[in-house]
């Protein structure tokens, strides 16, 4: 209440890429009390406990990729409240993104549209910055093609793999590939060729088994998503991370004029989420019963948390309901996905794809 009525006031009234940088401020800030505040943050019970291709989590509420897009709160973030985060974009080369404007919110919808263009500091940096972190959580690493529209082809996929050499042996959990951000030149790779040379590249230079998730957008075709998990089945990826943002615009209640201002970006908070789940109960039917399934899209609440988790996903992460709903978030949405397995009679387990099974 504290933050709808006080806070969230006072940081709307700066511009959005304004108000991230002093929530990061915030968080740094915060690290040498960190361990003080760590009760009033986080909700531990075991029935929450997760393991996720082998990686275990002290819950399955992470924070999306996109927030730590270059790896500086990683020593601070397991004491409030997430179970793990996915650090990232991180491309092959370092990038300013694109011109500012490029982060706005949509309250009428409680959504955000960027167009950010995987602005970061690039692998080299960011892979030093991990080397001599202190983490405080399970990490993964989301990985993006440098945005540069002459990177393609053969050197599209050089450009990936570039940056997982650099981070595959680093102290993370896992790493991702992203094939679907819409806030570049690029778009949705709509070449299932890339990744299958990307897929069969790592499958060779893995040694120590590290897990690889591949992030999926909820605008691709359905040929596209069979064929992204007959090649990810192929090559022993261990999972996905559905959804992206979406390009659609479809069913909001911000002025069309608004949406016009803001032009071109990709969606994302609660118009997402039935695009999310839509996108999360196909692939827990295509994807092998190894494979793993981490939900994003539109997560408010311990209820669309259950809804994600019943319909396939493992875990679930979180970015845009933070800025409306505040850092309490992961505590209250653990709290109430525990509640709701306990009523429900299921383990976390038990309750992956329950709804799906039943469909």
């Amino acid at each position: 209440m504290i933050y709808r009525s006080l806070i969230r006031p006072a940081l709307f009234q700066l511009d959005c890429e304004q108000a991230h940088h002093l929530a990061h401020f915030a968080a740094k800030f915060l690290k040498p009390i960190s361990p003080l505040l760590s009760g009033l943050f986080n909700y531990r019970r075991n029935d929450l406990q997760v393991n996720l291709s082998g990686v275990k989590l002290a819950n399955p509420v992470g924070l999306a990729a996109g927030f730590d897009k270059n790896g500086e709160l990683v020593s601070v973030l397991g004491q409030l409240g997430f179970g793990f985060v996915e650090v990232g974009s991180v491309t092959a080369r370092a990038s300013n993104g694109n011109p500012r404007p490029r982060l706005f919110r949509l309250p009428a919808d409680q959504a955000l549209i960027n167009r950010m263009g995987l602005n970061g500091d690039g692998a080299d940096v960011i892979a030093e910055r991990l080397r001599r972190a202190d983490l405080s959580l399970p990490v993964g690493l989301n990985i993006a093609k440098t945005n540069d529209p002459s990177i393609q082809g053969d050197a599209a996929v050089a450009d990936i793999l570039y940056t997982y050499r650099k981070v595959r042996d680093l102290p993370v959990s896992f790493v991702t590939i992203n094939a679907s951000c819409p806030n570049t030149s690029d778009g949705i790779i709509e070449e299932a060729r890339e990744l299958k040379e990307i897929f069969a590249e790592i499958a060779k230079d893995n040694p120590r088994g590290l897990p690889v998730f591949v992030k999926l957008s909820p605008d691709s075709t359905d040929r596209l998503v069979e064929d992204i998990v007959e090649c990810a089945t192929k090559y022993g990826i261990a999972g996905y991370v559905c959804g992206n943002t979406t390009v659609s615009r479809f069913g909001l209640d911000t002025d069309e004029s608004e949406l016009k201002r803001i032009g071109k970006g990709g969606l994302s908070g609660q118009p997402l989420k039935p695009l999310a789940v839509k996108l999360c109960r196909k692939l827990y039917r295509l994807k092998s019963a190894q494979q793993s399934i981490i939900a994003v899209g539109g997560i408010a609440s311990g209820k669309d948390a259950y809804e994600f988790i019943s319909a396939g996903a493992s875990a679930v992460q979180l970015y845009t309901a933070l800025v409306y709903e505040g850092p309490f978030l992961p505590r209250q949405i653990n709290y109430e996905l525990s509640a709701l397995l306990e009523r429900n009679g299921l383990t976390l387990a038990q309750a992956v794809g329950v709804a799906v099974e039943k469909s």
